[in-house]
């Protein structure tokens, strides 16, 4: 069995939340997610701003690809901050 990478650990998390609690905003979600997986809140506002996503907008509005983007970039940003390559 393979341990999942930390891009899925975040998808699964906004996956997850997207389900639970569709109208929560992005900023509540991706702050769970920091929580939750331990992931830099720098590289998540990182993610968030390249991206150009709306903080506020409602995590249930968001497509699948959308979500498997986010969670790429912040796992992707993240891996820069503290210089580990895959």
């Amino acid at each position: 069995m393979t341990r999942p990478t930390p891009d899925d650990q975040i998808l699964a998390v906004l996956t997850r939340r997207q389900y639970t609690h569709p109208h929560a905003s992005i900023t509540d979600v991706l702050a769970d997610a920091v929580d939750e997986i331990g992931c830099c809140p720098f590289a998540v506002n990182a993610a968030v701003v390249w991206l150009q996503v709306d903080p506020n907008r409602s995590i249930g509005r968001l497509r699948r690809t959308e979500l498997t983007q986010l969670a790429r970039s912040i796992e992707r940003l993240w891996r820069q901050s503290v210089g580990v390559e895959r």
